[in-house]
């Protein structure tokens, strides 16, 4: 670019910081920065047999809210790890690492279908390790696991769907503003924030959080050796500590990294593996409980 050419965008930028008071202008910067690729970092050097660490952090989403500073949701960062994962035949188990309070229906599902279809399609054992929250939607995801372990200090269960919902029908009647939605149908507004639920709204979002519930306790029953007493504890959507997870058998251990790990050496039948995890340039390398 020319001496000129620079000279006349500073006028521009300048010109634009100046008339702000006249117009809002909105970048979306993310769509200018592509996403790094992901890298192999070693956790723990050993035999050519690895051991991946599938990382699933924070609010599990499908896709992630496009702002400033470049995201991905869980699906899709999963998807490229997933891709990558599938070139290397030396990958012999998972370890899914879980710190997340879990996140919608939809997402939480759909992470738990992709790794379950991984590990069958590639015929190997996956371990889950909670290091801090595992519930909900992030432990329908740990549900994918042969095996789950849980740190002594983490949380797991909350097994449910939760479906928010208020009424300003109350603090509009006092302010004078009265609702004129237009529907066109009698239940199209059900769950319209701006007037009481009827019975009937009542009753069809009720069918629809017990049907989720119900999909979710089939995942529970067909993955974990739940008996008819540890359901009537699971089913109220309790959070519960590690050791009252495991008396109702959501879990299998109380442990650590270190025991997630030899559990995944016993299944896999790999002696000293290799453990890497995938992340992408500039991300934190760090060790096992570190963040990207």
């Amino acid at each position: 670019m020319s001496k000129v050419s620079n000279m006349r965008l500073c006028a521009l930028m300048v010109s634009l910081l100046m008339i702000q008071g006249c117009a809002f202008i909105s970048l979306d910067l993310s769509s200018f920065i592509q996403f790094q690729p992901f890298e192999e970092r070693i956790l723990k050097s050993g035999s050519d047999d690895k051991i991946l660490v599938v990382e699933i952090l924070g609010p599990i989403t499908t896709t992630a809210v496009r702002d400033f500073i470049p995201r991905q949701g869980t699906l899709e960062r999963l998807d490229g790890i997933i891709e990558k994962a599938k070139k290397d035949k030396n990958i012999k188990g998972l370890i899914l690492k879980i710190d997340s309070p879990g996140g919608s229906v939809t997402a939480s599902d759909l992470v738990f279908s992709q790794i379950k279809e991984f590990k069958e399609a590639q015929k190997i054992p996956v371990v889950a390790c909670v290091t801090g929250q595992g519930t909900s939607g992030a432990y329908m995801v740990a549900l994918s696991a042969d095996r789950i372990v849980a740190l002594p200090s983490a949380v797991v269960g909350n097994v449910g769907v939760l479906l928010p919902s208020i009424s300003l029908e109350g603090l509009m009647d006092k302010l004078g503003i009265r609702n004129q939605t237009l529907t066109s149908g009698k239940f199209k507004d059900t769950g319209n924030p701006l007037r009481d639920m009827t019975t009937e709204d009542k009753a069809i979002l009720e069918g629809i959080v017990k049907e989720f519930q119900q999909d979710f306790l089939t995942k529970v029953k067909e993955q974990r050796p739940v008996t008819a007493e540890d359901l009537t504890i699971i089913e109220d959507g309790r959070v519960m500590t590690a050791t009252s997870g495991m008396k109702v058998h959501l879990i299998d251990q109380v442990g650590y990294y270190e025991d997630a790990l030899k559990t995944m050496e016993s299944l896999s039948k790999t002696g000293s593996p290799t453990v890497v995890v995938y992340r992408r340039r500039g991300e934190n390398e760090g060790g096992f409980y570190s963040w990207p």
